[in-house]
């Protein structure tokens, strides 16, 4: 029984250190602070492991030979951390993920280099993670039975349930968080204002228990797999001392309240047209949509540029026309009058590609702000940018327009040429502190955005954007991430979304606290 509780005590500080971590993570400029928790969290992990692998024999290891058992192998745990930390990073890492990136400061040049070449990246980055994933796997139960301080019984019959079990209660661990979100998004309607916000705070309680107890279940199905006796660990629904259970109620309620009420949330929004289109009406950056999206004034029309052969810029987004023309030829094969003479289509609409000056002039003709997205290519002209900047820069600045670039090259040469036109920078992932390429605003890709990062933005009073949300439910999520803006295909959907009451939409906040772990 002693040493049932003793167990328990060790996860206990486990969740206790990792809440801590969650907490001091919401401010991406304590680093300090953070790195001294996470070294602390790995060494208390590594002690809780020797001491659950000494218990399987029923032996209790006195402190000082666990310590010391630790520091033998200290360098097989270190890689033992690090590969688990990057197995985990692309999930939630118990919400720890986005604060551990929005940490990471790496060069111009190199963040540049992989914006440019994610598709190529990207493949080699997943078949590394296989790799990774399959050959950790394998060495996963002979690293356990390495460091354990005596040997281990041999894997018992049927060891590979647990992990079915593991999977299974994952499942239900987030089918359970995600029936509360549930319960939290049919509430929003029906309960007065003032029961909003707490019982919000108590459905993220529950989910955070839900979610602690699926994830001590997990790692517990993983350690059983080096052959330990699940009676040794105790039973996992069994409640802890009653003082271990006042201080996980404690850190629980402090994980919930700061999901809940972690600023900014629900801020005023902008609502951008993407490629100046609204619920398919036209053809992505042709007139055509622009006369029909300019009619509900969004705060911009987002659009694209691509040079052409002879030197001046198309309307177009992708670099290929195969898709809208069925003509396999790029910007840079014809001139603007042979690409003007080209029929696209899309949605169901048909329309001609149109040059920059002309788009720009029926803009101006209906006070429409643009958000310019400039694409550039290896096949573009040297100093296009600069030439870009001394033809339209100050007439872009008299707009009230903006520009935008995944060429973080672009942001750097326009801020040269022209310092008072707003450019920002496009983030095709978010992997690293935006710290790291300072830009006057983010666009921000959508499915790895975290309010960490929107927080970081704010921190340096810069505004975010993101990019697409096009159903209520996403569009939902990021407005209570707390983002300036969104660039979206839906606009008019949009509009009705940040037009809800604040209280209908406080479940999104909720989903947003599921998703940080997963």
């Amino acid at each position: 029984m002693k040493m049932e509780k003793q167990l328990v005590t060790g996860w206990a500080g486990v969740v206790v250190l990792l809440t801590s971590l969650r907490l001091v993570g919401t401010n991406p400029t304590t680093y300090g602070w953070f790195g001294g928790l996470a070294v602390l969290t790995v060494v208390l992990v590594a002690w809780q492991i020797t001491r659950v692998l000494a218990s399987w024999r029923g032996d209790n290891l006195t402190v000082k030979a666990t310590w010391w058992l630790v520091w033998r192998h200290w360098w097989r745990w270190g890689l033992a951390m690090a590969w688990l930390t990057l197995l985990t990073l692309p999930f939630g890492l118990w919400g720890l993920s986005s604060r551990l990136l929005v940490r990471l400061r790496l060069p111009v040049t190199l963040i540049n280099f992989v914006g440019l070449h994610r598709h190529v990246l990207g493949g080699i980055a997943i078949m590394g993670y296989l790799v990774l994933a399959i050959a950790g796997g394998y060495y996963l139960p002979r690293f356990l039975r390495r460091i354990a301080p005596y040997p281990l019984p041999p894997c018992q019959k049927g060891w590979w349930r647990s992990g079915w079990w593991g999977i299974g209660g994952g499942f239900l661990g987030l089918f359970t968080a995600e029936l509360l979100v549930g319960v939290a998004w049919w509430s929003g309607s029906r309960l007065p204002e003032s029961f909003g916000r707490p019982m919000t705070v108590g459905l993220a309680f529950l989910i955070w228990t839900v979610l602690s107890t699926v994830g001590v279940w997990l790692f517990i199905g993983v350690l059983r797999l080096a052959g330990g006796q699940p009676a040794a660990f105790g039973s996992p629904w069994r409640l802890p001392d009653w003082r271990l259970l006042i201080l996980l109620i404690l850190t629980g309620g402090l994980n919930a309240w700061q999901a809940v009420n972690q600023q900014p949330q629900f801020m005023a929004t902008a609502i951008i047209s993407h490629r100046g289109v609204d619920a398919g009406h036209g053809v992505q950056n042709t007139l055509g949509a622009l006369r029909h999206v300019s009619k509900q004034r969004p705060a911009y029309v987002e659009m694209d540029l691509h040079e052409t052969k002879d030197r001046h810029w198309v309307v177009l987004h992708d670099e290929n026309l195969q898709q809208l023309t069925q003509r396999s030829v790029t910007p840079h094969d014809l001139t603007l009058k042979q690409l003007q003479r080209l029929v696209v289509r899309e949605n169901g609409y048909r329309d001609h590609l149109v040059g920059w000056e002309t788009y720009l002039r029926a803009a101006e003709a209906k006070h429409q702000r643009l958000l310019v997205e400039m694409k550039t290519t290896p096949q573009d002209t040297p100093h296009m940018i600069q030439r870009f900047a001394s033809q339209y820069g100050q007439r872009l600045i008299h707009d009230h327009d903006a520009v935008h670039s995944l060429d973080y090259r672009v942001v750097t040469r326009l801020k040269q040429k022209v310092p008072r036109l707003p450019v920002g920078y496009i983030t095709p992932f978010n992997w690293v502190s935006p710290r790291s390429v300072p830009a006057d605003f983010y666009s921000f890709q959508r499915i790895s955005l975290s309010q960490e990062f929107i927080l970081a933005a704010a921190q340096q009073r810069i505004n975010t954007y993101v990019w697409t949300p096009d159903t209520s439910v996403a569009m939902a999520r990021m407005w209570a991430l707390g983002t300036n803006g969104q660039i979206t295909n839906e606009a008019s959907r949009l509009r009705w979304v940040v037009h809800q009451p604040v209280a209908t939409q406080r479940w999104a906040v909720l989903q947003n606290f599921v998703l940080s772990y997963i």
